[in-house]
């Protein structure tokens, strides 16, 4: 790989992140907005249970595309 590939490699990968990172927000604030939408619930909770909500949506999604492509069907040698 030569060095001329590299600066374009990295762009690629911070655009990538950049839009990891804007699709994480929009989840945040749409998960923000229905759990604000319960009554007497605390606006602190929300960041201290904000992490495990990501986590497990990364988990389901992770679990779903894995079935979809068969790899939870083949042995766990692969």
């Amino acid at each position: 790989m030569g060095e001329n590939q590299n600066p374009a490699r990295r762009r690629d990968i911070a655009d990538l992140t950049a839009l990891v990172e804007e699709i994480i927000s929009y989840w945040k604030e749409l998960g923000r907005t229905r759990f604000y939408a319960q009554r007497g619930v605390d606006p602190d909770e929300f960041e201290r249970f904000w992490p495990q909500m990501l986590e497990n949506f990364f988990l389901a999604e992770t679990v779903r595309v894995a079935k979809k492509l068969r790899f939870l069907s083949r042995g766990r040698d692969n």
